[in-house]
């Protein structure tokens, strides 16, 4: 996914994803939930050399597959290739990793958790199902978010999520007919 999404952007299309973080080329993002890391690549590829991702993954199985598949991807497109190479993947959970930061440290802070109601048609998410961290997401990471961010905190979930409404997200970004979509929180 992560490929298509960067050819669509160098096409000059729009990422949802891209336009609820606000980013450019220089930023720094922690995606807090790494996965497969689809997001994190192109947040790298949208932040460049100049900018910096962190993926942080809680299950070792998964940080380790991820881990391993990007630094032995043979992309044949350059942007993607680099992109990937630039993604530090850390086994962590962000419960533990953000208190460990300074206040306003990185520019984004990124979650997706597992979502309360799966989208089960997502077929590359189906092998993670079983060895995911399944917690959602607590007012005490957004609050050390809150603390660790600069400019914004970033939640994607299923459309038809009420976690935007629990967890205080006012604007949520997406495409009208999009199964997802992305709370901001401005900071």
């Amino acid at each position: 996914m992560a490929q298509i999404r960067i050819k669509n952007l160098r096409m000059g299309e729009e990422d949802h994803m891209i336009n609820a973080m606000g980013l450019t080329q220089g930023m720094s993002v922690l995606d807090c939930t790494l996965g497969f890391g689809a997001d994190a690549i192109v947040a790298s590829y949208v932040v460049g050399a100049a900018g910096s991702v962190i993926g942080l993954e809680a299950s070792p199985i998964i940080a380790f597959i991820t881990g391993k598949g990007m630094q032995h991807f043979l992309a044949t497109n350059y942007e993607l290739h680099s992109a990937i190479k630039r993604v530090q993947v850390i086994n962590a959970d962000y419960n533990d990793y953000l208190k460990k930061l300074p206040d306003k440290s990185v520019d984004v802070v990124y979650f997706d958790p597992m979502f309360r109601h799966p989208l089960m048609d997502s077929h590359n998410i189906n092998p993670l199902r079983s060895v995911a961290d399944h917690r959602p997401l607590s007012i005490a990471a957004l609050q050390e978010a809150q603390r660790v961010a600069r400019y914004r905190i970033v939640m994607k979930e299923n459309s038809r999520s009420r976690e935007f409404a629990r967890l205080g997200f006012k604007e949520i970004a997406g495409g009208k007919y999009s199964k997802v979509h992305y709370g901001v929180m401005r900071l």
